[in-house]
């Protein structure tokens, strides 16, 4: 275990050396307590110089209900490491009905569509979606940043996400245990849920863990399981 740990190192940059634009597809599986609720992946990958891609599937299960669902994002890559995105897409089936949503990023308009509506929002920068800012935070770790703000377009809304710096945490994954750097959003005062999300430093940044809590109970545990690097 410790030395296939070891051969996946080798094959990244150095300490220090990070780059959270490596494409990648990194495998997670998703518990509620210990049982496990299905899993996905996120993906993402380099389009042409400046042009990327990520994307995201998932297939989970509980009691009798199910959610299949897929997202992309599109996005330029800007000075700064700041992103721009170009369009969004999800798709959603399961129980219930199924249903999509879209963002179309251009010119002086975002145009956001979510099941039967539809709004159109002035162009700002920055601006992310749900699945973008996502991008965006795993840089603004990387560059250390105390505390990031994320303004986005979720459905059809405004909304905005703050997240903290922590600190560092050992984690343990299948490829052995690393050293994290420790994540939480910032809520509302009274609001009882708290999101932790652990990133690998030596990988790139991408997740190792992330921890949904209502009310002090966990509810959702998203775990990595494996992954690659193209």
């Amino acid at each position: 275990m410790k030395r296939l740990l070891f051969v996946l190192l080798l094959a990244l940059p150095m300490v220090g050396q990070a780059d959270p634009f490596a494409p990648f597809r990194a495998d997670y599986e998703v518990f509620h307590g210990k049982k496990s609720l299905g899993g996905g992946y996120y993906k993402l990958e380099q389009l042409d110089d400046n042009r990327y891609r990520m994307g995201y599937q998932s297939d989970v299960s509980f009691l009798l209900l199910s959610d299949v669902r897929t997202e992309t994002s599109e996005f330029l890559r800007q000075e700064n490491d700041r992103l721009k995105p170009l369009n969004y897409q999800m798709k959603r089936k399961g129980s219930g009905p199924d249903f999509g949503a879209s963002i179309q990023f251009e010119g002086t308009q975002i145009v956001a569509k979510y099941k039967k509506r539809e709004k159109v929002f002035p162009m700002r920068s920055p601006v992310y979606d749900s699945l973008l800012y996502q991008q965006q935070l795993r840089l603004d770790v990387a560059a250390g940043k105390p505390e990031m703000h994320y303004p986005l377009i979720q459905k059809t809304s405004e909304r905005n996400h703050t997240y903290r710096l922590v600190g560092e945490e050992e984690v343990t994954i299948p490829m052995g245990t690393v050293k994290a750097v420790k994540v939480e959003r910032i809520r509302e005062a009274g609001d009882p849920k708290r999101t932790l999300i652990w990133f690998i430093p030596e990988m790139n940044y991408i997740v190792a863990r992330l921890a949904h809590y209502d009310n002090g109970e966990l509810q959702a545990d998203m775990r990595l399981k494996k992954v690659e690097f193209y």
